[in-house]
């Protein structure tokens, strides 16, 4: 089967969002992010990022017309952080100008007092203070209780995986222009276009059907573009909602690095119990989920860590248990087919 692609790809004559001509009058975001991981926000000074030359508006949390809340199965994710931060890297404000460079120069200008809280990075340390995204759920098959006296063999331990960047071609980017009716035209880089749609919906205030979010190809996208491509579309249309103006956000690739979440971190601990013919009779397992700050679908991944706990082994007898705990970290994303992390058997 041909790929319709190959051609333009390899002529470089693909269309992605950063391709796509500017409509006269554009402007271009950048954010401000938190730079702690857990902290209570004590006093934002704007005025001198206000005064650079080419800066439009500044928007904070004060400006949603809306719902503060991007979270998608949980609702659980400010867009822009009111009177805390979760993680280093969380959007406090947007800031919109007539460049790139002038939005860019004025986020370096903004200050912020942050009060640090405590910071919680480990797992294990999350489900020790019981903060749990959800309740914790298990997968059982026959008794291991009783399969353990049928096993001539048995290994127990603990593994951790670490996380892993998506590292998407195309970095995570929207451009949301303004239509007839009060209406918003979305370009997004994003793999769920109606949940981007849903969650500017949200934020704005509107209904659905006054916004289009579009989406050509994205660059790559890897689990790292479902719900994460959400934030980006949401503040472009809240500014270009104010505006009644065109306006752009491509995240640098270190911007996108340090704010968006990776793969899910795990740290697992287990026990295997084999016959006297090295046939698997008996699986315990514990997982801890690093699920970040907010819920994103991490709920989900949890639920196919058990679904798959035992690979493509047959183990008559299994007890696995998955707790998805809230860290300090970006909230995680799932990874293309691969999301699920559980120690090897």
């Amino acid at each position: 089967m041909k790929n319709i692609d190959s051609g333009n790809h390899t002529k470089g004559q693909s269309v992605y969002l950063d391709d796509i001509p500017l409509v006269a009058g554009t402007l271009f975001g950048a954010v401000f992010s938190s730079p702690i991981a857990h902290g209570h926000i004590e006093q934002l000074y704007l005025s001198e990022a206000a005064q650079e030359p080419g800066i439009v508006r500044i928007f904070t949390h004060q400006d949603i017309t809306g719902e503060n809340q991007i979270g998608g199965i949980i609702p659980d994710e400010p867009l822009l952080a009111e009177h805390e931060v979760d993680f280093c890297g969380m959007p406090i404000a947007f800031v919109v100008a007539t460049s790139d460079e002038a939005a860019r120069a004025a986020v370096k200008k903004i200050k912020v007092d942050i009060k640090p809280l405590p910071v919680i990075t480990d797992p294990r340390v999350a489900h020790a203070q019981d903060q749990l995204i959800v309740p914790a759920r298990t997968f059982r098959l026959g008794d291991t209780t009783r399969a353990w006296e049928q096993c001539e063999y048995v290994f127990e331990g603990t593994t951790d995986t670490n996380g892993q960047e998506h590292l998407y071609i195309e970095t995570q980017c929207a451009y949301a222009i303004p239509q007839e009716n009060g209406e918003l035209k979305i370009y997004s880089s994003t793999q769920s276009p109606t949940a981007g749609q849903r969650t500017a919906a949200r934020v704005l205030g509107v209904p659905m059907h006054q916004l289009e979010v579009d989406v050509i190809r994205l660059g790559g996208g890897f689990g790292g573009k479902e719900d994460q491509a959400n934030a980006w579309v949401a503040l472009c249309a809240l500014a270009a909602h104010h505006l009644r103006r065109p306006v752009k956000y491509v995240l640098h690739r270190l911007e996108d690095m340090a704010m968006t979440g990776k793969r899910h971190p795990y740290s697992s601990d287990f026990k295997i119990g084999l016959d006297k013919d090295l046939k698997i009779i008996a699986y315990e397992a514990d997982f801890y989920q690093n699920a970040g700050a907010a819920a994103d679908l991490s709920p989900a991944i949890m639920e196919r860590t058990l679904f798959h706990t035992t690979s493509t082994y047959f183990i008559p007898n299994v007890r696995a248990t998955a707790f998805s705990c809230r860290t300090h970290l970006p909230p995680t994303r799932p990874f293309g087919a691969s999301a699920v992390r559980k120690p090897s058997l």
